[in-house]
């Protein structure tokens, strides 16, 4: 009996090492929380890139109302404007960078009310840049309550950026790119800003 007890004792004790032997559980372990922690990074460096590219998209939004309410024409001809709005979107490409600024879409156009009814409030001129829809010349365009008064004006911009995630395909909840939409309102410097020299902040809307 002694000897069979011994021969046990002696066959279990490989398996109870075996049991106890702990090498590779590290490996095994680090295999199961991987993809959590790759998945986690992905979303992390997604959510930084669109948290940085929604900020260089909304200033400038703001900074191509800005450039253009500083002015009190744009051109002394209809070509000589166009010409300066497109040099300005230059300016406004650089501040996008280091993200594509074909991205980006801006409608920029002046609102003017009616001298007898702030209510009446019509475009005046119209400008787009990458092909951004924008309301017609003379049409109607609502402000909010109380922005200008009778014959007061206020430059508009609408625009819109084309994000394109880069781990759309893998990060929970990101399907595809997205289109971002944004406005900015801005008063003139001086009364209006007339597209072309002479304008005299007249609407010439019937």
């Amino acid at each position: 009996m002694r000897n069979i007890a011994s021969l046990r004792a002696r066959l279990a004790q490989p398996a109870i090492g075996l049991w106890r032997n702990s090498k590779g559980a590290a490996a095994v372990e680090f295999a199961f929380v991987a993809p959590l922690l790759l998945l986690m990074l992905l979303a992390t460096v997604e959510i930084g890139r669109a948290v940085n590219i929604d900020r260089h998209f909304t200033m400038a939004t703001a900074t191509a109302g800005d450039l253009v309410a500083r002015e009190e024409y744009l051109g002394d001809t209809d070509t000589e404007a166009t010409t300066n709005l497109e040099s300005m979107m230059k300016s406004i490409a650089h501040i996008m960078q280091p993200y594509d600024s074909s991205d980006l879409k801006l409608a920029i156009f002046s609102v003017r009310a009616s001298t007898t009814d702030a209510d009446d409030t019509r475009v005046e001129w119209v400008y787009s840049h990458n092909g951004k829809a924008a309301p017609a010349k003379c049409d109607a365009y609502a402000l909010p309550d109380g922005l200008i008064g009778p014959g007061g004006s206020t430059i508009v911009v609408e625009s819109s950026y084309l994000f394109k995630p880069l781990f759309g395909d893998y990060v929970p909840g990101v399907t595809g790119n997205m289109t971002w939409t944004d406005k900015s309102l801005h008063s003139p410097r001086n009364s209006c800003v007339d597209y072309v020299k002479g304008d005299n902040c007249l609407m010439k809307c019937p």
